[in-house]
């Protein structure tokens, strides 16, 4: 890949919305993610809670390179220092992240309650462009910049 920044490792992903009332995640485990999108930058704050995890990370994502790899670069940081950045200006969103599919569903439940998005990572990038999707996804949401994280934060709950 080109125009890869120093320390990042480049994602290579897919994702999908997902018509959840098609799914019964009842009996499947979850992690719940806070999101913090901070204000004026391409930076987000992540608190991670699952069963047996905690983990605190400070994410920059530097845009894409290609229609499916971007390159990413993560911080992990400890309690106090997430707590140092937690109260920065920007957009938040919570969600319950399962693992299904061999990939990850993300149910937003603030602010875009209800939107559910199925994503994969890829080795490669002829991986990404081979894969056959689940029957539980609707139409491919990889480069429509309404649903990046960063956009369902900013939305605001509807009746």
């Amino acid at each position: 890949m080109r125009d890869v920044p120093k320390y990042s490792l480049m994602e290579i992903e897919r994702r999908w919305l997902v018509d959840l009332s098609s799914l019964d995640l009842a009996a499947l485990t979850f992690r719940e993610i806070d999101d913090l999108y901070i204000a004026d930058s391409r930076l987000r704050l992540r608190k991670v809670a699952g069963p047996n995890e905690l983990t605190f990370k400070l994410g920059k994502k530097y845009g894409k390179r290609s229609p499916l790899s971007e390159p990413i670069t993560n911080l992990y940081l400890s309690e106090s220092e997430y707590l140092r950045f937690a109260d920065l200006p920007g957009s938040r969103a919570k969600k319950r992240r399962y693992s299904i599919g061999r990939g990850s569903l993300d149910v937003y439940l603030e602010p875009s309650c209800g939107v559910g998005v199925f994503e994969i990572e890829f080795d490669t990038e002829r991986a990404a462009q081979a894969f056959t999707p689940p029957p539980f996804v609707t139409r491919e949401i990889t480069n429509e910049m309404a649903f990046t994280g960063a956009s369902l934060a900013e939305r605001r709950a509807t009746a």
